[in-house]
């Protein structure tokens, strides 16, 4: 869930990363009590957090875009990536894909947990 306004339970939330530091279209994974989470831009000033582990083998969901050192002998460039139009991120490892508002992956019906974010000034706070 994104919220982009401030919230009265501010003490409930966490500072995790600064509007600037998340491109567009990319993650960061963030450890925020002991959870590890991954925040993504979606664009327009949007963000959203997820639990940063795949269920299926545990991959680490921030790293999902970023270009592969072996791309040229592999079938894609990239490890997984954030679809800002639908609004998921696919699994940097088997490309599993998750929806970034409800932690659904449609294929298998599991889901990871999902966290509320608001971005207060410049500031992107998760709520655990």
């Amino acid at each position: 869930m994104t919220a982009n306004d401030t919230t009265d339970d501010a003490d409930e939330y966490t500072k995790v990363a600064e509007v600037g530091e998340i491109p567009e279209g990319r993650g960061i994974g963030v450890d925020v009590g002991g959870i590890e989470i991954a925040v993504f831009n979606v664009g327009d000033g949007e963000y959203y957090a997820i639990s940063n582990r795949c269920s299926h083998q545990q991959a680490p969901l921030c790293k999902a875009g970023e270009e592969k050192i072996n791309a040229e002998h592999t079938w894609t460039k990239t490890r997984g990536g954030v679809n800002t139009e639908e609004c998921t991120v696919s699994c940097p490892w088997h490309l599993w894909t998750w929806d970034l508002e409800t932690g659904v992956n449609e294929a298998s019906g599991q889901r990871i947990a999902t966290f509320d974010v608001a971005v207060d000034g410049e500031d992107i706070l998760v709520r655990i």
